[in-house]
C-alpha cells in the first residue's frame, strides 16, 4: 500500500457539498487542511467508522510570547458509512500534517486488499499524513462532517 495517499490535495468541490462540509468551511473561514490538529479518537464498528479531530484556526496575529494566536477551536467528527477499506499505520498519538478528502478516480489494485473486496472508483477517501503518530486512509461510500465548537484551549 502506498504511503503517500494522504498527500493528494483535498477536493474542495467535493468537501463543501458533503453533509456538514459547508458548516466546517464556514466555521474556519476556508476549507481546512487540519494541519496540526490532533486525533482525539477513531471508532470502527459494523461497517462504519468515525474520526474525531481536535482542530483550530491559526491566525496571522502574534501573542506577547511571539506565538501565533489560535482561535475557532472545535472537534470535527468525520462519520463514514459503508466503509470499503482502511489502513492504519503508526501509534495512537497523532498530530496531523494534512487531511485529504477526495473521490477515488479508479478502483485501486485489488492485490492490496487480500481480505476484502476493497475500495472502488467513486468511493470517498479520507486520509491523513502525520508529523507524529498514526497515518490513515479510510474509504467509504458515504461521508458526513459534524462540527462541535469548543472553548479556546488554555495557554
Amino acid at each position: 500500500m502506498a504511503d503517500d495517499r494522504a498527500w493528494y490535495p483535498t477536493d474542495k468541490a467535493l468537501f463543501a457539498p458533503l453533509p456538514g462540509g459547508q458548516a466546517v468551511i464556514d466555521w474556519f473561514g476556508f476549507c481546512p487542511s487540519f494541519h496540526d490538529a490532533t486525533l482525539d479518537g477513531i471508532t470502527i464498528a459494523d461497517g462504519s467508522a468515525s474520526i474525531v479531530l481536535k482542530a483550530f484556526r491559526m491566525t496571522d496575529e502574534i501573542d506577547e510570547n511571539g506565538y501565533f494566536i489560535l482561535d475557532r477551536h472545535a472537534q470535527v467528527v468525520i462519520h463514514m458509512r459503508r466503509v470499503t477499506g482502511l489502513s492504519l499505520t503508526g501509534d495512537a498519538v497523532s498530530i496531523i500534517s494534512e487531511l485529504t478528502v477526495r473521490r477515488l478516480p479508479a478502483t485501486p489494485d485489488r492485490s492490496e486488499w487480500p481480505t476484502c473486496e476493497g475500495p472502488a472508483a467513486d468511493d470517498i477517501e479520507i486520509a491523513f499524513g502525520t508529523s507524529i503518530g498514526l497515518t490513515e486512509s479510510f474509504y467509504a461510500s458515504e461521508v458526513k462532517f459534524e462540527l462541535r465548537p469548543t472553548e479556546e484551549e488554555p495557554a
